[in-house]
Parts: structure tokens; C-alpha cells; sequence
């Protein structure tokens, strides 16, 4: 037990006194021998005991009030190991943060109720225990979520309101910016007591990028931390679609069709027979059943055959329905046999195959199965009419670009197609700027070796002495780099020894850096020409210059810059977008606006956002309400006045996976412990438990009980 005001506990021998009043007000009798009492002594002797008993009882009563009423003004307190917040009356800042991300949708529980409900329960329990003067302001977990009330408050009805009209998204968890996002709030308020209250599940997912609480210092005072587990320590189990892929299955037939999904179990225990359903466009092709190992995952393929060819199709797939029926299915869009015609210049042939300069780049869109019809020629072979044929154009370390296909691709580029363009020590750099400058994004520059080759640098080129050069980190906001996961993985880890730089030119609506090397330099860039687009690789498709060819993230990138180019839908990884990411849709010349249709059936509308130089309208609008899960259709309102689908560009938004894995925030990173966790084998922290005001509960009840005493006594002492 401890103290705040230990002097006071010198009181304590204030007990001592009503001893001492009864000692010397206590009446002492003379014994004086009278015959006539000896009849009456037996009585006497009885009332004398009782007397005796009574006053007793009364000693011990007022010595405990005595010796209570100090303890009680010391304000006495313990210190337990506990989760839950100290009960206290004192006036505080309180920040409460409520998970509202996919996972707190989870229907009953062991605890029962839905997850979010209860989390809602909590904090109106809690805001009724606060002192009146607290205030208090509300925070959501989910990425991207508006914050209700993000000034403290006093006034409760608002509060209450605010928390009334919160509903759980499908989003993802982003505890790391929402605790930071409290603890600004709190950096505001003056008052000594301030705390982050989160409500939550207690999930792992949502904490990666750390607690969100600033350092530690000796000057620093961070907010406490309280976290109130909705699960109350168990998080249950649940079973979950967390991939799906569809691929062209020649054992089907011309139009077969591949779909493997990718089931777990997030379970202590097996399950058997868990039945698994495939959808296409809404309807169930085919069923079947597939067993799941206790914390595990397995893998089921269907084969099916679709009935129309050169089509969008929405596949799905759809197990047996648990508590968390959010993750119960999974959607992906497919396409099969419709191969988009990719030509490739070559520019650098060699007669060893592995060495040849599209070697790389041939084999990335070959894996692309009937998704490409791909073809290789010689600069001085094409036609006119193969390059107007062509879905998309690949030009590799092409070194002068002759006056007809010069020619032949501006008016391409122009009229509404799509060109990649890479670099190599084989291209002319003067005769590029010359021949194409009207398409190329940037004018061309000298190259730069990233490391000092043998021998010394050559003329024409600079030479940095760091190590080869690598990029920096990624924007997933451009719709080629959506396929790549927040820090780049399959790019971040590639070398770059040699890359040509780009002449500086004025920012334009029109062109955009996609990739920059960490010097700042452009790696890839992008620029829209007249109806069509162009994009600039400042380095090799083979292994000259860069290793980027052997990286993982080669095949995504160079597929996805085909069917931008091409104007056809994205891939897959695009096309199943998750909960919050932004879509892209194009915009055609005779289009007005774009209707995008939500798996719920509410319409949102889109316009063209800004408009580029020469007031021509930008070729694409940004949809970001992608906050259902399910599939979305699209259709265009054109300038006559006619609505038209546009089955090409549907597409299917799926729950975040990491929201179906139960697994709970281990100890060591939960920020209500990381800082008190001083005791080995102990990460729960140390609560103040006040004692006083029950002390003082306490107290009162000894002085009504012994005025009541008192009185009895003097009524029964008055009878007699």
C-alpha cells in the first residue's frame, strides 16, 4: 500500500484518545458493606457486563473512526498489474481511438455481440465514468478515415453523436498514424492527465509501421496509453479467401479458364470439408470441398470454360460462411483469349540468344500467355501499316530511327497509341531529339555511369564514384505501380550501373515521373501525345546497363506498361483492387462523364479533374470511393446524350488479407506496455488503484453505526 500525503498518517495517533476519555471519565465506586444489596448483587452483576460489553464495542468503534479519518486524508493507493484504466475523478485530455477497420465487423464472439458494437458499448461506458470537465475527442483506425471530433470537447451529446454515426468499414487498420494522430491532438492540452484510450480487436495487422508514440526522452512526457480489448483476450477463430487467381487453361479449350484460390485457416483447430464455390459473373459453375490443416492454408483449382471469348468476366470465389462473413469471398477479373498485338524493335540483335537486347523483354510479355500476341522486327523491316496494326510498340536501344519510321510512329503516337521506349549505348542521342523529339517526354541527355568502369570514363559520358544507383521509393498512386506492394518489393532491391540523362523541361499536366533513382533523377517517365502515350526508360531491357531484368518486379511492370499502352484494362493485380485503393478510368473523346455503379447499387459520377495545356480535357478521371467489397460497373454518358457500358472496364474491389489474420499484437510492441515493461516475465503495466474513497465509505459508516449505538444505549440507560 502507498501514500500521496504520507505526513498525514501521523493522525493516526488520534486513535489513542478515545481510550483515554474513557479511562479517565470512567466513574469508580467506593465499595461500602450494606446488607440489604446482598439480595440485588446477582443482578448486578449482570447489567455490569453488559454495561461493560457496550462501552467495549463503543472503545473499538470510535478508536477505528479515530485512526480511519487519517488513512483516509493520507489518500492511500495500490498498484496492480492490469489492462483496464484507473477509475479516476480527476479531470483529464482523453483521445479515443475505436478500430473501425474490416476485422471489427466479426459477428458474436465468446463474449458476444458484433465486434464493433461492443467497442461502441465501451466507450459509452467509459465516457460515463470521465469527470465532467474531461475532454474528450474521437479518432477512427482505418486507413484514410475522416476523424469525428478532432478538437477535445466537453460536450458529451456531441460526442455520443459523433460515435452514433461512426459505422465499420471494410478498410484496413492504420493504428501506427492513428495513435499519431492522438497524440498531436494531446500535444495541445495543458492538463497533466492525458490518455489514448483504444478500442480494438487487438489485431497485429495495423501496427507495422511501429506504435506511433514518440520517443522516449528524459524531457519527454508521451500520453498514456490504455488499450480496451473488445475480444477480452480471445480472438476466436476464422477462415478466409486470401487469394485468387484466373489464367487461360488450354486443357479447357480455347476458352478454358483456370481459377486457384487460396484458403486459411486462421484456427487452433482443423477443418474438414469446408465447401468452396465458384462464381462467374454472379453464378455458381462449379462447387467443392477442400480441407484446411489448424492454422494453416490449402489450395483449390477449378477449370471451367467460358461461354464468350474477348469478354470481362467477374470470377468469384466463396466458402462456407463463418462470423466474419467480409472475408468469406474473394472476386478477380478475367479475360480470356483476347491477345493484345505487342510489336518489339530491336535495336541491338545478337546472334546468342541469352545476349540479344529483347532476350528479357520478349520472354516478360510471352509469360503473359493469350493475353499478348507478341512479334519482333528490325528497325529497317517495319511497314507502315505493322506499326498501325500494333496494340503497343517496344523500341529497344534503337540507334537512328529512319525518316519512315520516324514518321510512322508520331502519327501512331498521335492518333491514339502507345510506345516504350529504352535506352542503350547504341542510340544516337542527337538524332533521337532530332527525329522524335515531338513524342519523347524528355529530350535526351548524356548518360552517366553510376560506377567508374575499367579503364576510366569514355567521352560523352560523367562518372559518379558511388556505387550503382537505385530507385527511389515508389508512388503506388500511378495506376502502373499499383500492382507493387507500399515499399516496392520486386524494384527497390535493383542495381542501376549506367542510365542516360533527361534534358530539364517545364512541368506539364501531361508527363509524370513514374520512377526516380534515388540522385532524383527521372528512371521512367511518362507523357500523353496528342490521343496516345509515350513511355521513357532511361536505362537497358537487358543486363548492361542495369540487373532490373532479373528482378521480380520486371514481368509486373513490363506486362502493366503493355496494357496501359495499349488502352486495354490493367491486369489482375490492378483490376482486384482493395478496400480504399484509388482506379483510374479512362476517359474517351466522345465521353462526357463516367458512371462507376458500386456493388451496392449507388452510382457516383465522374468528370475529368483538371484540364491540360491547350484546354484539351485529361483522358482520365480518379474513383476512390472503393470502400465496398464486390465488383463495380462502369459506363460512359456521352456527348449525345446515350449511356453506354463498358464491360472492359469493370473491376473488383476484395478486402485487405492481412484483415482476416487473427493473430494478436504480441506484447513486447503493444504501446500501452512498451514503456512500462520493466519487470522480466511481467509486459502488463503497473495501474494505480485508489483506496482512499473507499476508506472513507468506510469511515462513515462507523460513525452512523456508532451514533446509533450511542443513542440506543442513552434510551436503554434513561429506561432503566
Amino acid at each position: 500500500m502507498f501514500f500521496l500525503v504520507p505526513s498525514l498518517l501521523l493522525g493516526v495517533a488520534a486513535a489513542i484518545l478515545p481510550w483515554l476519555i474513557h479511562r479517565i471519565g470512567k466513574r469508580r465506586a467506593n465499595p461500602v458493606p450494606f446488607a440489604a444489596m446482598e439480595l440485588l448483587l446477582r443482578a448486578e452483576r449482570q447489567i455490569s457486563a453488559r454495561r461493560r460489553l457496550r462501552e467495549i464495542l463503543l472503545l473499538l468503534l470510535r478508536t477505528a473512526i479515530a485512526a480511519a479519518l487519517p488513512l483516509a486524508f493520507a489518500k492511500p493507493y495500490t498498484e496492480v498489474t492490469s489492462d483496464l484504466p484507473a477509475s479516476t475523478s480527476l479531470p483529464q485530455t482523453a483521445v479515443i481511438v475505436l478500430d473501425d477497420s474490416g476485422s471489427m465487423q466479426r459477428g458474436k464472439t465468446a463474449g458476444g455481440g458484433p465486434l464493433f458494437e461492443r467497442g461502441r458499448a465501451r466507450i459509452r461506458s467509459l465516457l460515463s465514468h470521465l469527470a465532467p470537465e474531461s475532454d474528450v475527442a474521437l479518432v477512427l483506425a482505418s486507413e484514410g478515415t475522416p476523424t469525428p471530433i478532432p478538437e477535445p470537447s466537453t460536450d458529451r451529446t456531441r460526442i455520443l453523436s459523433a460515435l452514433d454515426a461512426a459505422r465499420c468499414s471494410a478498410r484496413r487498420a492504420d493504428f501506427t498514424s492513428a495513435v499519431r494522430k492522438a497524440v498531436q491532438i494531446l500535444a495541445a492540452s495543458a492538463r497533466p492527465e492525458r490518455i489514448i484510450y483504444l478500442v480494438t480487436d487487438l489485431q497485429a495487422a495495423g501496427w507495422e509501421g511501429g506504435t506511433g508514440l514518440p520517443p522516449a526522452g528524459p524531457s519527454a512526457h508521451p500520453p498514456t496509453v490504455v488499450i480496451l480489448d473488445v475480444t477480452d483476450g480471445n480472438p476466436g477463430s476464422n477462415r478466409a479467401v486470401i487469394s485468387l487467381s484466373a489464367e487461360p487453361a488450354p486443357e479447357g479449350g480455347a476458352l478454358g479458364l483456370a481459377v486457384t484460390a487460396e484458403i486459411a485457416n486462421y484456427g487452433n483447430e482443423p477443418v474438414k470439408n469446408l465447401g468452396i464455390t465458384l462464381k462467374l459473373d454472379g453464378v455458381a459453375v462449379a462447387k467443392g470441398f477442400v480441407d484446411l490443416p489448424a492454422n494453416g492454408r490449402a489450395r483449390k483449382r477449378f477449370l471451367h470454360a467460358v461461354a464468350e471469348g474477348g469478354t470481362a468476366h467477374e470470377a468469384e470465389i466463396a466458402i462456407d460462411g463463418d462470423s466474419f462473413s467480409l472475408d468469406d469471398r474473394r472476386l478477380t477479373r478475367v479475360e480470356v483469349s483476347r491477345g493484345l498485338r505487342i510489336l518489339i524493335i530491336d535495336g541491338d540483335p545478337r546472334t546468342v540468344r541469352t545476349e540479344d537486347e529483347i532476350f528479357f523483354l520478349e520472354a516478360a510479355l510471352r509469360a503473359g500467355g493469350s493475353s499478348f500476341s507478341v512479334s519482333t522486327a528490325m528497325p529497317d523491316e517495319l511497314t507502315g501499316r505493322e506499326v498501325a496494326n500494333a496494340s503497343a510498340i517496344f523500341i529497344a536501344n534503337v540507334a537512328r530511327p529512319s525518316d519512315e519510321l520516324g514518321t510512322a510512329l508520331i502519327r501512331y503516337v498521335e492518333g491514339g497509341g502507345g510506345v516504350f521506349i529504352s535506352v542503350g549505348d547504341k542510340v544516337d542521342v542527337d538524332d533521337w531529339n532530332k527525329r522524335l523529339g515531338r513524342i519523347l517526354p524528355q529530350p535526351l541527355g548524356l548518360k552517366r555511369t553510376a560506377s567508374a568502369p575499367p579503364g576510366g570514363s569514355r567521352e560523352g559520358e560523367t562518372v559518379d564514384t558511388r556505387p550503382a544507383e537505385r530507385l527511389a521509393p515508389i508512388d503506388r498512386r500511378h495506376p502502373l505501380l499499383a500492382s507493387f506492394a507500399a515499399r516496392g518489393e520486386g524494384l527497390a532491391s535493383t542495381r542501376f550501373f549506367q542510365f542516360m540523362l533527361l534534358a530539364p523541361v517545364p512541368d506539364s499536366p501531361s508527363r509524370a515521373v513514374v520512377l526516380r533513382y534515388e540522385n532524383g533523377a527521372p528512371a521512367l517517365v511518362e507523357s500523353e501525345i496528342g490521343r496516345g502515350r509515350v513511355l521513357l526508360l532511361t536505362t537497358t531491357v537487358d543486363r548492361e546497363w542495369t540487373d532490373l531484368p532479373i528482378r521480380p518486379g520486371f514481368l509486373p511492370l513490363v506486362q502493366e506498361a503493355a496494357r496501359r499502352l495499349a488502352g486495354a484494362p490493367a491486369g489482375e493485380a490492378v483490376l482486384a483492387l482493395t478496400v480504399g485503393d484509388r482506379r483510374e478510368i479512362s476517359i474517351g473523346n466522345d465521353d462526357r462523364r463516367i458512371e462507376v455503379v458500386k456493388p451496392s447499387g449507388q452510382s457516383r459520377w465522374l468528370t475529368p479533374e483538371s484540364r491540360a495545356s491547350g484546354g484539351k480535357p485529361s483522358r482520365a478521371a480518379v474513383f476512390t470511393e472503393t470502400d465496398e467489397p464486390g465488383g463495380y460497373r462502369v459506363r460512359a454518358s456521352r456527348n449525345d446524350g446515350a449511356l453506354v457500358d463498358r464491360p472492359d472496364d469493370l473491376f473488383v474491389v476484395n478486402i485487405d488479407m492481412r484483415e482476416s489474420d487473427l493473430t494478436p499484437l504480441p506484447a513486447d510492441r503493444r504501446p500501452d506496455r512498451s514503456r512500462a515493461a520493466a519487470a522480466p516475465g511481467d509486459a502488463a503495466p503497473k495501474r494505480r488503484m485508489e483506496l482512499w474513497h473507499a476508506l472513507a465509505t468506510v469511515v462513515l459508516l462507523l460513525v452512523l453505526f456508532e451514533s446509533l449505538l450511542t443513542l440506543r444505549f442513552r434510551r436503554a440507560g434513561g429506561a432503566r
